[in-house]
């Protein structure tokens, strides 16, 4: 490959990977942040901003006696986010569970179904 043809490649890449790739700034608890971001993602990105913005003032209405740092906020939300990971896996658990009940049971109802023929 040419010289050329190989800053032609380069350039075309670079291009490519600017428009995959793009900052976005949100803030978090009224803090600026600028986060690279891959361009089909920015939606999910400020859609989590404002997700873990309501959550926090959803904890600033339910804690009246007393002020907690956007630190401690920051923290709770974790914490509530990790809560609800851990009941989704288990949740998950169950169903797979569930689920493999169910399959063993309709070969249990088939094999007795093609005895039955």
């Amino acid at each position: 490959m040419s010289q050329d043809n190989t800053q032609t490649a380069y350039n075309s890449a670079a291009i490519i990977a600017k428009e995959e790739f793009r900052p976005v700034d949100i803030s978090i608890a009224g803090t600026p942040h600028r986060i690279v971001c891959p361009v089909d993602e920015i939606k999910n990105l400020e859609n989590g901003a404002e997700f873990i913005n309501q959550k926090i003032r959803d904890l600033r209405r339910e804690i009246k006696h007393k002020t907690p740092s956007n630190e401690e906020f920051l923290v709770l939300v974790c914490l509530d986010l990790y809560d609800q990971i851990q009941s989704l896996q288990n949740q998950a658990i169950i169903h797979a569970e569930d689920q493999k009940q169910i399959a063993a049971m309709i070969d249990k109802i088939n094999k007795e179904a093609r005895s039955m023929l």
